[in-house]
């Protein structure tokens, strides 16, 4: 695979190690607009295609949980990078179950981050 740089992702993980770990079924795209009011507010909601500023990139996993992995501004070039982030993830996702984490892997995995000295608690 082509190196990605996803935006969303601290650095070093890698797309192959996140749908593994998280054991991921699927992805989702959302179209967001900023509802910031001043220069440091991060504040943004989901909204539709014709009223969004940018998209982000999700991957859903068998828990019911969605992580974010990219963040695209809407333009044609960003419209590439969604298709592509999308087309590694789909191959990642394929590749993952063929050979599934078993049961102490993913517990092992989840161990890991829970001591991971980056980890916000």
């Amino acid at each position: 695979m082509t190196d990605l740089s996803l935006n969303c992702l601290p650095e070093g993980e890698t797309l192959d190690d996140l749908v593994r770990r998280n054991c991921a079924i699927g992805f989702d795209l959302r179209f967001c607009r900023s509802v910031a009011v001043g220069p440091n507010d991060r504040d943004t909601i989901t909204c539709d295609p014709p009223e969004a500023e940018f998209a982000t990139l999700y991957v859903l996993t068998d828990l019911g949980e969605a992580i974010a992995i990219h963040d695209v501004h809407l333009t044609s070039a960003g419209a590439d990078e969604v298709a592509c982030v999308a087309r590694a993830l789909l191959k990642a996702m394929v590749n993952a179950q063929r050979d599934p984490p078993d049961a102490a892997q993913r517990h092992a995995a989840e161990q890991a981050a829970l001591v991971d000295p980056d980890c916000i608690a």
